[in-house]
């Protein structure tokens, strides 16, 4: 009798234990749905099952074999589970724009993909209608989720354009009067190329259904038709077009764009590898725009992935995809013969990530003025006041500020020996910054400034730079304001730009 009771304790512990660790890790981790409500049930009714069940104690070859059995079947199940790769999505549509054509189907596109994937595993960030700042904020974010490892994924549906060669994703509140604008006023593919090397996973899926007509084009002087294929390349990183480069897409007449809606259908196809996806996608879209419209994708991945990983057959970025080791022999009655051994082979562990660390702003300080003491063309000595909020949860100190000059018919140079930095505002002035290095590159037009020691989270500071004189030509003056936190390696966050109007006199 004590020896039946003694194995219904381990008997249970162990069938606990795998059900345990999927609900502490679901918890803590956050990993989003890797062990499905079903294997998490179907565990509960084995413990129940086993328990009722157990055979009397003078039979304890029996109830050895049984134990060994379901052990086996279940922590093999908890290995698939866990081995599932952890998967982010970041995804926009822009439907209602500002000051350009509307478009009826980008938002309902960018749902319907977010509740696909959602399904699939992944945890998805949805924006609908976004502006600029939103735009770049979500990028922020998507960046420190890639950094956790696994498959990352980023899907934009709505207007896009190209300029010289670079693909840009247009806000809704994009102000595009000239080709230069863009720069300014749109998200390039590039900053996105750069976060997801930045974070070296395996696995990147970048997919753009904005090949739509340039609503803008007829105010510039050149208009270059869709997207441009990409000039730059990054390993593991797979990029998909809803059209080939130079073409426009269809934004459709159903509730989703056509290359959307074959996507939507194929993404849910069992072990279907996704660069044999993204053929089965290609076919149905010629087929439903009668060719006019051919889908196109660059990749660079190099092992498999499969959206919808079923059975035993899990993705892997390092290869082809693989069985995972189970027990040998399946779940016996009382009256099959025993086995022998029960064989568990060790799931991988996670190496430590080497190299430097790249530091991020938490929350990112933000632009809250630019001022000038004098306004009128050809006045010397003005001071150009740009102020800067660094949030208490910046998560890092303020190392360095960039001020770049980026509209404005002359050049405007500087004094920076008489330059000064501050706490507080432009008319409530604190006590003075100290600079580790200011210098300025006629080249890039740009001035940096480094602070000695670097500024604390939870301040406001003003950066005075004192012009030699202001420009002899009047109009508008744009300033980009680009912030990085302390660190070896940091990563630049722009601020937005100050604006400066100067006069002519009466």
């Amino acid at each position: 009798m004590l020896r039946r009771k003694w194995l219904l304790l381990l008997t249970t512990t162990a069938l606990l234990l795998p059900l345990a660790s999927i609900l502490i890790v679901k918890k803590i981790w956050k990993i989003p749905e890797f062990a499905s409500d079903e294997w998490i049930a179907t565990t509960e009714e084995k413990i129940i099952n086993v328990a009722n069940n157990l055979p009397v104690a003078s039979d304890n070859s029996v109830m050895d074999d049984k134990l060994k059995n379901v052990m086996g079947e279940l922590i093999a199940q908890n290995r698939l589970a866990m081995q599932k790769e952890y998967r982010t999505a970041l995804v926009i549509g822009n439907s209602k724009y500002k000051l350009a054509t509307e478009l009826a189907n980008p938002t309902n596109d960018a749902t319907d993909i977010a509740n696909s994937l959602r399904k699939l595993g992944f945890e998805v960030t949805l924006l609908k209608d976004a502006d600029l700042r939103q735009m770049e904020q979500a990028i922020d974010n998507f960046n420190r989720s890639l950094r956790q490892g696994g498959t990352g994924l980023f899907y934009y549906a709505g207007h896009g354009t190209q300029v010289d060669g670079e693909n840009y994703l247009i806000p809704v509140d994009a102000r595009l009067e000239r080709e230069q604008d863009v720069r300014y006023e749109s998200l390039p593919v590039g900053k996105l190329l750069n976060v997801m090397e930045d974070a070296s996973n395996d696995v990147n899926i970048i997919i753009l259904d904005a090949c739509r007509n340039n609503p803008f084009g007829r105010k510039w002087r050149s208009l270059q038709r869709g997207l441009a294929p990409p000039t730059q390349t990054v390993k593991g990183t797979l990029i998909a077009y809803a059209t080939s480069p130079g073409k426009t897409a269809l934004d459709g007449e159903g509730r989703n764009s056509p290359y959307t809606t074959a996507l939507l259908q194929h993404m849910k196809t069992p072990n279907l590898d996704v660069e044999q996806m993204f053929k089965q996608v290609r076919t149905d879209v010629l087929k439903e725009t009668g060719g006019k419209q051919t889908p196109w994708e660059s990749s660079s991945l190099v092992g498999s992935f499969a959206f919808n990983a079923v059975g035993n057959n899990v993705a892997t970025s390092a290869g082809k995809s693989s069985p995972l080791p189970t027990s040998t022999t399946p779940i016996t009655t009382p009256s099959a013969s025993p086995i022998t051994s029960l064989v568990i082979t060790p799931s991988p562990t996670l190496s430590p990530t080497t190299g430097t660390r790249t530091a991020y702003f938490t929350q990112p300080p933000s632009l809250l003025k630019a001022s000038t003491t004098y306004n009128r063309v050809s006045e010397p000595g003005a001071v150009y006041y740009f102020t800067i909020n660094l949030p208490e949860n910046a998560g890092e100190p303020l190392q360095k500020i960039t001020i770049q000059q980026r509209e404005g018919l002359e050049y405007i140079r500087f004094q920076l020996d008489k330059s000064v930095a501050f706490e507080g505002t432009e008319s409530q002035e604190g006590q003075k910054i100290e600079f580790n290095d200011i210098s300025s590159d006629q080249k890039t037009q740009t001035v940096s400034i480094a602070f000695n020691p670097p500024v604390s989270p939870g301040k406001k500071i003003t950066i005075g730079l004192k012009a030699r004189q202001n420009p002899q030509f009047d109009g508008v003056y744009l300033f980009g304001v680009t912030a990085f936190p302390q660190g070896e390696k940091s990563h630049s966050q722009f601020l937005g730009f100050g604006r400066l109007h100067f006069y002519r006199r009466n």
